[in-house]
């Protein structure tokens, strides 16, 4: 029989399409404070919001009347009539958000409009208004939301753990920041800054504060046009890249959104630039027709209509490639000017360092570095930039310099007294030559000259310790070697709570961490087998990737994760390896279970025939 359904059930489901968790009235309620018209907004959250959130603005205010009304389901002051959906410019416009938190939650709204005497109060819990009052407070407007779905158990019990919901908060207030870069975002719990930004109008001076130094002096600006869509904003070039996507982000008018082509577009883009499994990190904005986009078409404004996808996919795609392509050519002007010793990479002074995560930060400018600092040291390769070791490299590339004087024809048998049945042990009879393009092993055995990869050999062999000693056991902690110096390592605020959420699983893993200051963490330890790791951070990376990614600590994904931490700490190319590392790194392959290829299945090893040589320079037929 068909009935109609009481306010409160009616709210309830409403509420149940618009609140999925304390991020969603988050959003909600921030959205309403950017259409009021703020430039800063504080989010304070307790127990990751589930216990309290309150949400402070310098927008507007609301008069008294308004107050009242703005609980009522579909009231609003943002649109009065249908066609007016084909020219929404603000964030929200339905009039059911305030309804529907109301409806699961207990809530407080304070407002006060600029140059009132006074303001004003409401309280109202389930769907039901408890008070009305006149109050003293600041210009602008306070909603205090506790106890979401205290009514609701059935959705309560749907919540994550108090960390995870505040990283669910920290993420999208960290995307929002990055569509309005001219506010000033702050969001705390338990009396201390999750995020802080500055809200200078910079976006890049944003994508710092949130994403760290490395990410935003790898960015290229995007800047293009394919009537009648502009696109801005930035992309990191392939020196800097991820194992997710969870640092692109997109736009339409300021919105953050979530498109399959504009998603295929940036994939197409990035095949050709980046390596299969590693993205970019991408902040871009396009700028469409307010009639030419429906943001009507999901409930929590997530997705867009657009009237042309084949357009829209083609704007995208040629504004990366274009900026991609204007940044290699940056990347080697830098490259030939370092060849001639005229002009240094390009990095962020020591004041802008200090002070851009301040909401006083106002500029965001780039200086050349001294060009007398060991810090300025590049290794240059296909005429693109890469970092490596500072002063410790320096002073370990003076010693591998005087250690190449000793007798280079010792072969390995004299590092090991135990046999082996290894299918290489050949090896061990075998005459080290040396390391060619800081890459690749030489060894000359009877009539056969041997090419090792040296990051493909190291990779295997971590992978496999790593792996057996998972299998051998599972319950049983990674025994961890202490860091002579702890690293210290930038996360964005969702990452640190998922990372503060698990700190046990990265111990048992033999990666002991310490939260230390704004968005930062110490690397303490690292799992002895990679004890001579070169990139600890890279390593811990691929963890927290999985972590974003929900397949950390899963049976199913963990040899996966083993993969990527092998890879990461392993030597790489361009790394300079002294006769005695690599020695250690030969015998440890001879030892292994398969020698013969890298995790991911390439070959690590070449074996060329003195008769092959031979033929190569036509002294045989």
């Amino acid at each position: 029989m068909i009935k109609i359904l009481d306010k409160i059930t009616a709210d309830g489901i409403a509420a149940g399409e618009v609140i999925e968790r304390p991020a969603s009235v988050v959003k909600e309620l921030i959205e309403n404070s950017l259409d009021a018209g703020a430039s800063i907004i504080h989010c304070a959250i307790e127990q990751g919001g589930i216990k309290k959130i309150t949400i402070s603005d310098n927008g507007c205010g609301m008069t008294p009347e308004d107050a009242e009304l703005a609980f009522a389901r579909h009231a609003t002051s943002k649109l009065s009539q249908i066609s007016d959906l084909d020219h929404i410019i603000t964030m929200g416009f339905r009039g059911e958000a305030l309804a529907s938190i109301a409806a699961v939650a207990k809530v407080r709204l304070r407002t006060r409009r600029i140059g009132a005497e006074q303001g004003h109060e409401v309280i109202i819990e389930g769907g039901k208004i408890i008070s009305t009052q006149s109050v003293g407070c600041p210009e602008g407007t306070q909603i205090e939301v506790r106890d979401l779905f205290f009514n609701v158990p059935a959705r309560y019990k749907f919540l994550k753990r108090d960390q995870t919901e505040q990283g669910y908060i920290a993420d999208l207030i960290s995307r929002l920041a990055l569509a309005r870069a001219d506010i000033s975002f702050r969001l705390t719990a338990k009396q201390k800054d999750i995020i802080h930004t500055p809200g200078n109008n910079n976006l890049l001076s944003a994508i710092y504060v949130l994403y760290g130094r490395e990410t935003a002096e790898a960015m290229v600006e995007v800047n293009y046009q394919l009537e009648p869509i502009k696109i801005n904003g930035y992309i990191t070039t392939p020196q800097v890249t991820r194992g997710n996507r969870s640092r692109q982000v997109v736009f339409v008018n300021g919105r953050n959104i979530s498109s399959k082509v504009v998603n295929a577009a940036i994939n197409e883009a990035s095949k050709t630039w980046f390596m299969k499994g590693k993205f970019p990190s991408l902040v871009i904005n396009l700028e469409i027709p307010l009639n030419l986009v429906d943001v009507n078409v999901h409930p929590q404004k997530t997705e867009v209509r657009f009237w042309d996808e084949q357009i829209v996919f083609r704007a995208v795609y040629h504004s990366l490639i274009e900026a991609l392509e204007t940044g290699a050519t940056a990347i080697k002007g830098q490259f030939e000017s370092k060849k001639n010793n005229t002009v240094e990479p390009l990095v962020l002074n020591e004041k802008q360092e200090t002070t851009v995560s301040t909401a006083k930060q106002t500029e965001f400018d780039y200086q050349p570095q001294s060009t007398n600092s060991l810090q300025t040291e590049y290794n240059y390769t296909n005429e693109r930039l890469y970092p490596v070791e500072q002063a410790q490299a320096f002073i370990k590339y003076q010693d591998q310099t005087s250690e190449k004087s000793e007798d280079q024809t010792t072969n390995l048998r004299q590092i090991t007294n135990e046999d082996t049945t290894s299918e290489l042990a050949y090896l061990l009879e075998a005459r080290l030559i040396g390391q060619v393009f800081q890459t690749y092993i030489l060894l000359e055995f009877q009539d056969n000259f041997i090419i090792i990869d040296q990051h493909a050999a190291h990779e295997r062999i971590i992978y496999e310790q790593l792996r057996d000693h998972y299998q051998e056991s599972k319950k049983e902690p990674f025994p961890k070697q202490l860091l002579l110096t702890p690293l210290s390592m930038e996360l964005t605020a969702h990452e640190l709570s998922l990372v503060e959420e698990n700190l046990a699983e990265f111990e048992h893993l033999g990666f002991e961490l310490d939260i230390f200051g704004d968005n930062t963490i110490l690397i303490r330890t690292v799992p002895s087998m990679i004890r001579d790791v070169k990139d600890p951070i890279s390593a811990i990376q691929v963890l927290v990737d999985s972590l974003v990614d929900q397949s950390f600590f899963r049976e199913d994904k963990y040899d996966q994760i083993l993969h990527g931490i092998s890879c990461k700490a392993a030597v790489k190319a361009n790394d300079n390896l002294s006769f005695s590392e690599m020695k250690q790194l030969l015998n440890d392959l001879i030892s292994l279970k398969n020698p013969f290829h890298c995790p991911h299945g390439r070959p690590l090893i070449i074996n060329l025939q003195q008769t092959d040589l031979e033929k190569l320079f036509k002294r045989i037929v």
